[in-house]
């Protein structure tokens, strides 16, 4: 099953980059070749920050070891994000089988999918195997704490320093899973408590032996430059945008927490715990950090535990059908677009476009569908439009910040897709009337799965010249024309 679904969802063509790859990628990659942590598109916006601790590393270490093993392009770069969506799957597949939850676990790759289809390259990738790795590893434990078991062996206190150690080390890959992991061993280590499974005493040293392995793998990813790391992190996360409560995340808080409630009524313990652990997540995330793929995979396996839990056997073709219904709903948009878009026929016209705009010495700005569908990730020479220059928040809100002889390669499906209602530029760029997309529903995962082109993948090229922006739809034959108003 997680084959079929990496064949359908991972094959490179028709791979959806998301708007953080450019953040990543080049990094990964100049980890992979030179050994160094680096990334020429960040460069220009965070100049002088020379060990680039922007994000903790662990997430961009793992990738650059297999991009050294694998090699460097968007073939490789899709075969990881397949890897970790593997992993995911077969982690929580495997504590499905342990809970007794076979439907669980036969449609987790399913259901999971859709939510990789649009994460792209982000470090919630390994942060979410790192996670899942720790929830399975605790699971002896917490069985024998909802069953009223005092008598704790070694097999049991090693699972669970090692399981709480890689809820420590989650965030170290991805820090929007910090209230996840948190949350994961505040309910945990209270259930232990409250079900006199283990003494304070116990969990303190337990959980400090664990604490001392996170932090070891944290001194050594940043090499041990704590002051470094302290201080561009923090200028980093300055400099995002976002804050305030989440609402949203709140009200999931709350029906997880009520599934939970269910689920301890009907006995099954077990899952119960597992539920209101992804609940406490979801709450602290309310408050803290919160990213899309983290969140919809806790929503996905608290959605499966409680189906499969609550429903007794004689609901199998019930349960089977309707964990196979939200799965169609969930790839309707992903299934049009295999079937309806078409190859816009562009790639040369666009490479030599590229070439000689290159060649002729002008700052050329890119998007992440640029780097992923024609030039292999190779960004050389290039600037990323999203990360490229020194703006107060990173991203440009407008034609101005194009300078004069500047050129700006940017695909339809970003213009119509993501920067829709968030920028002037797309509208300016591309009337309603002019775009065509595949048929689709109501958007489900966000911007990035929606408005999927109907050509793959078209884009265009402005330029001002002598204070004008002229914009050209490469491959299409018609010549620039000029932008009013920019």
């Amino acid at each position: 099953m997680t084959l079929v679904c990496g064949l359908f969802f991972f094959w490179p063509a028709r791979t959806l980059p998301n708007v953080d790859d450019l953040f990543f990628i080049p990094w990964a990659m100049e980890l992979a070749e030179t050994g160094r942590h680096w990334n020429p598109l960040l460069a220009v916006q965070f100049p002088g920050l020379e060990t680039y601790h922007l994000q903790p590393r662990l997430h961009l270490i793992f990738a650059g070891w297999f991009f050294a093993l694998a090699g460097a392009n968007t073939t490789t770069v899709v075969v990881f994000e397949f890897l970790c969506y593997a992993l995911a799957s077969f982690l929580f597949v495997s504590l499905s089988f342990r809970l007794n939850l076979r439907l669980a676990a036969l449609f987790a790759p399913l259901m999971f999918a859709p939510s990789y289809a649009v994460a792209g390259f982000r470090l919630e990738l390994t942060g979410a195997v790192l996670f899942l790795s720790g929830l399975l590893l605790l699971l002896p434990l917490m069985r024998k704490t909802v069953q009223g078991e005092r008598a704790q062996g070694h097999f049991e206190t090693g699972c669970n320093i090692l399981g709480m150690a890689l809820l420590g080390c989650a965030p170290l890959a991805a820090p929007a899973v910090f209230a996840w992991s948190l949350g994961a061993i505040a309910v945990i280590e209270g259930l232990r408590l409250w079900y006199r499974q283990a003494s304070f005493l116990r969990i303190f040293m337990e959980g400090s032996c664990a604490l001392l392995l996170a932090l070891a793998v944290f001194a050594v990813s940043v090499e041990f430059e704590f002051a470094a790391f302290l201080e561009q992190f923090t200028y980093h996360a300055s400099r995002s945008t976002g804050g305030g409560v989440n609402d949203e995340a709140i009200f999931r808080a709350l029906i997880f927490a009520a599934v939970a409630g269910v689920l301890f009524r009907c006995k099954a313990p077990l899952a119960a715990a597992y539920c209101l652990a992804l609940a406490a997540g979801q709450g602290l995330g309310a408050f803290l950090h919160d990213k899309a793929l983290i969140r919809n995979l806790a929503a996905t396996m608290v959605f499966l535990m409680a189906a499969d839990a609550v429903l007794n056997m004689r609901w199998q073709v019930f349960k089977a059908g309707l964990f196979a219904t939200v799965f169609l709903v969930l790839t309707v948009n992903f299934a049009s677009f295999y079937v309806f878009s078409r190859e816009a026929g562009n790639q040369e016209a666009v490479l030599s476009t590229y070439r000689q705009d290159l060649q002729d010495g002008h700052r050329v700005f890119v998007d992440e569908v640029m780097a992923h569908h024609f030039l292999e990730q190779k960004t050389d020479g290039a600037l990323s439009w999203t990360w490229g220059g020194t703006f107060p928040k990173g991203r440009p809100t407008g034609l101005i910040d194009l300078a004069d002889g500047d050129v700006w390669y940017v695909s339809e499906y970003t213009l119509r897709g993501y920067l829709r209602g968030y920028h002037a530029v797309a509208r300016s760029i591309w009337s309603e009337p002019d775009y065509r997309r595949v048929p689709q529903i109501q958007c489900l995962f966000g911007r990035h799965a929606c408005n999927l082109p109907a050509a793959r993948w078209t884009m265009m090229r402005l330029e001002r010249k002598d204070g004008e922006v002229f914009v050209e739809e490469l491959g299409s034959g018609a010549p620039p024309r000029l932008l009013e108003g920019a």
